[in-house]
């Protein structure tokens, strides 16, 4: 028998090639779903970010723009109001050059509450949409008198919001942002003669 010239990989080298490239592959698949999980983690706390920055900008302007105005009887000034799921007040619209009620409306769900605003007779619109996990606002009053004073001393009017986000598929952990807003031209009119 004349000794073979071909060679070939016998059974072992194969079996070995074989484990080496499925630990690969493996190592592989775990980098790749592992790099996909914190994506999708770091990209749901950008849009829970941004939802969270949009709706406090929103309100702040509005705040910004809160006014004391009659109310439609002409009697007292109409109020400020928090209530656990509504935050309304009044703001001066200078579009359309009068006063307008501003309706804040947070609507709690188990899989992630809602948050609407409402501006004069206009339809509500959604800012935010199941991603609330919680929402406490609430209005804040301090008087400052200077000592052996005879006025009135000053007021300040704020509002304290603490909101907690969350995204649906409840990998990523909630996103907590608390602030207090001042509604600066209130104020002024709050501590004018």
């Amino acid at each position: 028998m004349k000794p073979c010239k071909n060679q070939a990989f016998t059974l072992v080298e194969i079996i070995v090639v074989c484990g080496i490239v499925s630990v690969f592959l493996g190592t592989a698949i775990l980098l790749f779903t592992n790099f996909r999980r914190g994506y999708s983690r770091s990209e749901g706390t950008a849009v829970l970010l941004q939802d969270g920055a949009l709706f406090i900008a929103r309100l702040r302007n509005d705040l910004n723009n809160a006014v004391i105005a009659p109310d439609s009887s002409g009697g007292a000034p109409a109020q400020l109001s928090a209530t656990p799921d509504q935050l309304s007040f009044m703001v001066y619209s200078s579009r359309e050059a009068k006063t307008m009620p501003v309706v804040y409306r947070y609507l709690a769900a188990e899989n992630g509450g809602s948050i609407f605003r409402r501006e004069g007779s206009e339809k509500e619109r959604e800012l935010i949409k199941d991603r609330v996990a919680s929402l406490t606002w609430q209005t804040e009053f301090e008087r400052f008198l200077e000592p052996e004073s005879t006025g009135s001393g000053t007021v300040r009017l704020s509002i304290g919001l603490d909101i907690q986000l969350k995204m649906r598929s409840g990998d990523e952990k909630p996103f907590t942002l608390k602030t207090s807003i001042f509604p600066a031209r209130l104020n002024r009119q709050l501590n004018s003669p």
